[in-house]
């Protein structure tokens, strides 16, 4: 609540002007039709196809009634971020299709980031949330790292916990923020918490803490050989090499954990060449099979 109200002072609502949602793909769709009729019998349909792209650039810069006299990219000129996002918002809660053209007016100005950032304090509707998100990744903008951490730990749907996991782990390894939130969020966070906050620190590399968190995550999940060593690959700490070879050297192992566990040893500038007997596991079979399989058709 008081990140909101802090939010709200910086960012008062101001009285939006709003922006009619037009269907802008229906528009480009009447646009390609038009131009097909007048080429019949010039052009082929696969060249139509080709030339897709350079049609639909083209279409960005043609007036059109439909639009009070505006290309579909001066529809969106001189608008506010809010005015834009209450735009896209309406795109949304409509079902009107959301134009490209809106998009590329929201983040082709590094000045709407942080009203893309305020707008995800209070939102409630997913898929507005996502194109939040998302946006503010293609524009390379500094998150909110507060709000994501709670998208990655909270009660949020899916979606949006791992866009908001992905976003940080991205973060990390630059991010003192990032780093820093993660590790606190850590002892109090649930299983599923801390499988994210895992994975975030796995790109935090040359931070002790990181390094504390994944090895503890690793021996705390044996059931999921697959997705803790690949995090201590990634994370490149070869102080991780005790621990992999203890795991590797497992009575029951699968062939499949096994080569994960090896995989990570190597990445780690390690080296595991004791032979083992794979013969009765199941994927191992499948693979020698297959192989075997393909010296044959040669």
């Amino acid at each position: 609540m008081q990140r909101e109200r802090l939010l709200r002072r910086m960012f008062p609502k101001k009285a939006v002007k709003m922006i009619k949602a037009v269907d802008i793909d229906k528009l480009f769709d009447k646009y390609i039709e038009k131009y097909v009729y007048e080429n019949i019998g010039k052009i082929k349909p696969e060249e139509i196809e080709d030339s897709m792209p350079v049609m639909f650039n083209r279409f960005g810069g043609e007036k059109t009634a439909e639009l009070g006299g505006k290309s579909p990219r001066e529809y969106y000129l001189g608008h506010t971020a809010e005015e834009l996002l209450a735009c896209l918002k309406e795109h949304i809660e409509t079902g009107v299709p959301v134009s490209d053209f809106l998009c590329e007016a929201i983040t082709g100005d590094g000045q709407n980031a942080p009203a893309l950032s305020a707008a995800l304090y209070g939102e409630e509707n997913e898929e507005f949330t996502a194109y939040l998100m998302n946006m503010l990744s293609d524009m390379g903008a500094e998150i909110p790292v507060a709000r994501y951490m709670e998208f990655a730990l909270e009660d949020y749907p899916e979606n949006i916990g791992e866009l908001a996991t992905e976003a940080l782990a991205s973060a990390a390894e630059h991010s003192a923020a990032v780093r820093d939130a993660a590790v606190a969020a850590y002892e109090g966070a649930a299983e599923a918490g801390k499988a994210r906050l895992a994975e975030i620190l796995s790109h935090a590399k040359g931070d002790k803490r990181a390094f504390s968190v994944l090895t503890a995550e690793f021996s705390a999940h044996p059931e999921n050989v697959p997705l803790y060593a690949g995090y201590l690959a990634r994370f490149g700490d070869e102080r991780a090499l005790p621990l992999l070879y203890e795991a590797i050297e497992r009575e029951g192992l699968t062939y499949a954990d096994f080569e994960e566990l090896r995989f990570a040893i190597e990445a780690l500038g390690g080296s595991y060449d004791k032979e083992r007997d794979f013969s009765a596991d199941r994927t191992y079979k499948k693979i020698k099979g297959a192989s075997r399989r393909r010296r044959q058709n040669r």
